[in-house]
């Protein structure tokens, strides 16, 4: 806990949940003595899932302000909400007489309905802070789904011992404390199964999440009509959703949230109506919101409503979702510095930073940091981010990688990126100025890249279509002085040099599979050429390049205009690929010589969720009628893709 000096408000609130739970305790007492133990039970089983979770080494919250804090350090307040959200979701169960396999699933829905219209008010008053924001508004998808599996664990743990179990009252007092242990380790292990179902990437975490809540929500929405529905309204079991969906609105409304937030005017108040007529439910009759006749043809019409409601309800969602997200596809021709950005209308984009660099005592080195992004909704939406530093005159090439189940985060004419625990990749920029940090295995990267020349806009600006389906929009910062640091297991080292930076995006889905060779040729007369072949026979049409001259002028050439000779072949001892290693450029009659300056400068997936990638990129010299440095990625050889370069 940073700190224990609770707001104003958060006094209030809490001192208001200090005297609910107070109030639900004697009512349990006097009215619900079945249900009277469960209050405090679910109090110390709140504690322990909350202390399970801020006391680990790299905690996914931690909390900010509190009353009374308890070990861990967790508010007093937050377990007690536990105890008095159990009272009332369990209460509403027994009164619909739910039958017992449907129990555990019952309790979860209604426990998440106040948590997803909490979660989000509280937050953003910095009650509590998330290690890694998510999708919902600041919060993860995991979160819910704990907040399902918790409640569900301990209703069900709770319904299995009340159904083997003596019917004594000792033993009807006990169970809710015996339900502790069984229901934190079902938690515990549902949870491991999901966040692994989760890492394997098979689908976005907003679809996983839609298809575990929908799991359990649709076959519930179908048996709902037949649940009792004529049970007295019990004012002090709606007082804790009540409580909290009130001061989540009030939260909303009353502290400019709708302003910085509008989309919540509308999410909130609709999880608050949809959770409140949960717990009404049982008494739905003594609202006159059902007819106490239970015939066939009124059953039978209830539920053909119900099923028409549902129809309307998905298809108004989505459509709400096509309006809510930006339609993929061509966006004119290259906007700068607007295309900086992440576009969220691209399906794939990545910025991709290559330099060479030599420090004051002159070691040489090279650099890669690259962010890409991923957006297909059923597929993936996700963030990979690979970084490798090349020191040559050690013979030493180091990489790494770090993966992120979200998008980057959106901003306007710039782009501010960044990967890894604690940030330790982060790429901030705008259209002249650049600035990198990278932490891999012993290196660290601090460096200011500003643009020399004017953007080179390949295929004139434009969308570019690839004969095998797809397009791409592509523009190079060709020359960037780039000056900072590089500190080597602890060494400082001051070092100067050129960067290269590319910006790709579009439909690129169909050009990763086939794979490619890039050559990125800074000489030292201040001229850059950018080579490229996609391989694949059949798709001899799609290279070409572009030459850009010491005036920062920028022509296009066609696959006609140079040639590229592989010199010699090396084999990964990682991997097994065979990578071209060597070659001989030929451009417009101007014959270069590329040479690797490390032979081993191959990046391999270390993330474990699907095959690859796995690539040669690394830096090189250039001789022969120039001289010069360069860069080259070779991608797609790990596949056995033939390309279009004489090997």
């Amino acid at each position: 806990m940073h700190a224990l000096n609770p707001s104003t408000g958060f006094v209030v609130l809490q001192s208001l949940n200090y005297v609910l739970t107070a109030a639900l305790l004697i009512h349990a007492w006097r009215k619900q003595r079945a249900l009277f133990w469960v209050i405090p039970a679910a109090i110390m089983f709140g504690f322990v899932i909350e202390y399970s979770q801020v006391s680990k080494a790299v905690p996914p919250y931690h909390y900010t302000q509190a009353l009374v804090a308890l070990p861990g350090p967790v508010p007093l307040g937050v377990v007690l909400s536990w105890g008095t959200i159990l009272y009332a979701v369990l209460a509403t169960v027994r009164a619909l007489a739910v039958p017992a396999r449907w129990v555990p699933v019952v309790a979860g829905l209604l426990a998440t309905s106040i948590d997803f219209v909490s979660d989000p008010a509280f937050v953003s008053l910095g009650f509590w802070v998330w290690a890694e924001p998510g999708a919902w508004f600041g919060i993860p998808w995991t979160n819910y789904v704990g907040w399902f599996v918790i409640v569900a664990s301990y209703a069900g743990c709770l319904e299995v011992a009340a159904h083997f179990g003596p019917r004594r009252d000792w033993f009807r007092a006990l169970a809710p404390w015996l339900t502790i242990v069984p229901a934190f380790l079902a938690f515990m292990g549902i949870m491991i199964a999901y966040l692994w179902l989760e890492a394997r990437a098979i689908v976005d975490p907003e679809t996983l999440v839609a298809a575990f809540f929908g799991l359990w929500l649709l076959p519930f929405l179908f048996r709902a009509a037949r649940l009792r529905g004529d049970a007295p309204i019990d004012r002090w079991v709606l007082a804790p959703p009540v409580f909290l969906f009130g001061s989540s609105l009030v939260i909303l409304f009353g502290t400019g949230l709708h302003r910085l937030k509008p989309e919540l005017v509308l999410v909130l108040p609709a999880f608050a109506l949809l959770g409140m007529a949960g717990f009404l439910w049982p008494c739905r009759q003594a609202l006159g919101l059902a007819s106490r006749t239970a015939g066939v043809s009124i059953a039978a019409s209830t539920s053909r409503t119900r099923l028409v409601a549902m129809l309307v309800l998905g298809v108004v969602a989505g459509a709400g979702w096509m309006v809510a997200t930006p339609g993929k596809g061509l966006i004119g021709p290259v906007s700068l510095p607007n295309d900086d950005a992440f576009l969220p209308n691209q399906d794939v984009q990545w910025w991709y930073w290559t330099g060479h660099l030599e420090s004051e005592e002159g070691r040489r080195f090279g650099f890669e940091v690259v962010f890409f992004s991923f957006d297909s909704f059923l597929v993936m939406r996700d963030q990979l981010t690979q970084v490798a530093i090349t020191d040559v005159d050690a013979d030493r090439f180091r990489f790494g990688e770090h993966l992120a189940l979200h998008l980057p985060r959106r901003t306007a004419k710039r782009f501010d990126l960044s990967a890894g625990p604690g940030d330790i990749i982060r790429a901030v920029g705008d259209d002249r100025v650049d600035r990198l940090h990278s932490e891999v295995d012993g290196y660290v990267l601090d460096l200011e890249l500003e643009a020399s020349k004017e953007p080179v806009l390949h295929y004139g600006g434009d969308a570019h279509p690839y004969r095998f389906g797809g397009y791409t929009y592509y523009y190079s910062r060709v020359r960037m002085q780039t000056r900072g640091t590089i500190t080597v297991d602890g060494k400082t080292y001051h070092v100067k040099g050129s960067s290269w930076f590319d910006r790709q995006y579009g439909e690129l889905y169909q050009a990763i599979v086939k794979g490619w060779q890039w050559f990125a040729i800074e000489l030292d007369d201040n001229r850059q050429i950018m080579l490229y072949d996609i391989l694949g026979k059949s798709n001899k049409v799609e290279r070409a390049g572009s030459i850009t001259d010491a005036d920062g002028n920028t022509r296009a050439l066609a696959g006609h205009q140079f040639q590229v000779e592989v010199l010699g072949r090396w084999t990964s001892p990682h991997t097994g690929c065979v990578y071209p290693s060597g070659w001989r450029v030929i451009v417009e009659g101007e014959t270069f010589d590329v040479q690797p300056l490390v032979r081993d400068q191959e990046l391999r997936a270390t993330h474990g969720l699907w095959p690859g990638p796995e690539y040669w990129e690394g830096a090189a010299s250039v001789g022969g009628g120039s001289q010069g440095k360069a860069y080259v990625e070779l991608n797609g050889f790990c596949r056995g893709v033939e390309g279009t370069l004489a090997f």
